[in-house]
């Protein structure tokens, strides 16, 4: 219940920008799918991820963004023969980062938070870097296209995956 709730509060936060003149603007969002394929042990039990991310951006300086991020995936599991199959990974993450743009358009960023698990997994400490493009468009919104590495430390062990985001920034 606690990760539904935060999740609305975000997306939430994230609406009012919609009230405010492309001017005025210090926060925008973006919403779009993911992909990721898992890497490492992980890739033993599961394959690739789907699913849907919100990312919010507070202008802090020039070309320096602070991130909020948050959404939901779920990795396919793999099965293991003898009619044995590895239920699939949902994850929630939940994550703040900064956003730093190298120059007109092209950025780096890292993010820091936590991922929350379906099925009694548990909470783990999630990272990502990621580097990306914000294409603009006519309408003077952009497009915002980032590949990244998504990492987990759950119960001293690691999960991974290396993914690509496409997201509409408002």
């Amino acid at each position: 219940m606690k990760k539904i709730f935060l999740a609305v509060a975000i997306t939430a936060i994230c609406t009012g920008a919609f009230a405010q003149k492309e001017s005025d603007r210090k926060f925008g969002f973006s919403v779009g799918p993911e992909i990721g394929f898992a890497v490492g042990n992980f890739s033993n039990t599961h394959s690739v991820g789907v699913g849907a991310t919100i990312q919010g951006d507070f202008n802090i300086a020039t070309s320096t963004n602070f991130t909020l991020t948050t959404g939901y995936l779920s990795y396919a599991g793999k099965s293991a023969g003898s009619g044995i199959k590895f239920k699939a990974a949902g994850i929630i993450p939940l994550k703040a980062g900064i956003k730093y743009f190298l120059s007109q358009g092209f950025y780096g960023a890292a993010q820091l938070g936590a991922g929350f698990f379906n099925n009694g997994g548990g909470t783990a400490l999630a990272y990502t870097p990621m580097l990306g493009y914000e294409f603009d468009t006519k309408s003077g919104k952009a497009v915002d296209a980032s590949l990244k590495y998504d990492g987990y430390s759950i119960n001293g062990s690691g999960l991974g995956s290396v993914g690509v985001r496409l997201a509409y920034r408002f």
